[in-house]
């Protein structure tokens, strides 16, 4: 007999994935997105979806990127908030959880095999070790996975907010030409598709360039791909020294020798790029541990419902332990 269907739902700055799936298997067979900016609450959002799917689901689960407690979330990038309470109404499912995307996004990597990841360099994960997971996009995620005598758990945070480090005078000056109103520069300040836009505005004005409007992310990256214009390069270059000096942070903190995975919008884009350039060598280059560094593999998560696959599996672990 069924246990019935579960919402999950993946909420990031910029989209919002939906999926309904059998309590069951909680395998995800097919997703919705959704622009955020055509809602003004997840509230709303999950109302819409629920209109439009015709679905009844006993259980809901919502992967959001920002700061979690127990009963309410906020969505950093959107200044969306909203209670488990809220979500009930909007959806009509009795048990509700909320997670951290990235809390969600590293519950997936153990489901994913390997049509769903890219390796770039190192060499083959050690067993049971701890992963990290680092994911750009409208915004910076950082999670991580450890192995405990029963299942592998998450480790939540908001790394995406620790301070960039920048590592010579001709860095500071472009940073501080970016965001010269902020006495803090986060690493999702760079890393990140904001990130690229303001890179790509940073280097324009450096050549005695006027825009006459905002290039963002994706036309930058676009134009960097397709090697039409040698501002868009310079932009993605530094985005990926970044990337790779922010992985590597994360790897070393978290001993993450079970492999670095990265995920958000933006990686599988790039994942060429980030093979042949100068990713690799920042994500390794951290002197006395560059050693620890070489053999840690970095794996670019194709799969495009990662977050979605996540999120099931930490609702199957909330019900299993009566958290919701």
């Amino acid at each position: 007999m069924s246990k019935g269907t579960a919402l999950v739902a993946d909420i990031g700055g910029t989209n919002a994935r939906f999926a309904i799936v059998d309590l069951e298997g909680l395998k995800v067979p097919s997703f919705e997105t959704y622009p955020c900016a055509d809602f003004h609450s997840l509230q709303e959002a999950a109302a819409a979806f629920i209109k439009q799917s015709g679905a009844k689901p006993t259980a809901a689960v919502f992967g959001v990127a920002g700061p979690v407690s127990e009963k309410s979330a906020t969505i950093t990038n959107l200044n969306w908030t909203m209670t488990r309470e809220e979500m009930r109404a909007a959806t009509g499912a009795e048990k509700v959880l909320l997670v951290n995307d990235f809390e969600a996004f590293a519950l997936s990597v153990p489901t994913l095999g390997s049509a769903d990841l890219r390796q770039i360099g190192g060499g083959a994960p050690v067993e049971r070790a701890t992963k990290a997971v680092v994911g750009p996009g409208t915004g910076l995620g950082v999670g991580g996975l450890v192995w405990s005598a029963s299942r592998w758990m998450p480790i939540p945070g908001e790394g995406g907010h620790t301070s960039f480090a920048a590592e010579n005078a001709d860095e500071i000056d472009l940073i501080h030409s970016m965001y010269p109103e902020l006495d803090h520069i986060s690493n999702e300040r760079l890393v990140s598709g904001p990130g690229i836009a303001a890179l790509y505005a940073a280097f324009a004005a450096r050549r005695g360039i006027k825009l006459a409007a905002r290039v963002g992310a994706n036309e930058t990256t676009r134009r960097a791909l397709a090697n039409e214009d040698p501002v868009a390069t310079e932009a993605l270059d530094f985005f990926m020294l970044a990337l790779g000096r922010v992985a590597g942070d994360a790897g070393l903190m978290l001993g993450a020798r079970g492999g670095v995975y990265l995920g958000g919008g933006i990686p599988p884009k790039i994942a060429d790029r980030l093979a042949a350039g100068n990713f690799r060598a920042a994500f390794e280059a951290k002197g006395r541990l560059t050693h620890f560094m070489k053999p840690i593999p970095v794996y670019v998560i194709l799969a495009r419902d990662a977050g979605l696959r996540g999120a099931a599996v930490a609702l199957s672990i909330a019900i299993a332990e009566g958290r919701c």
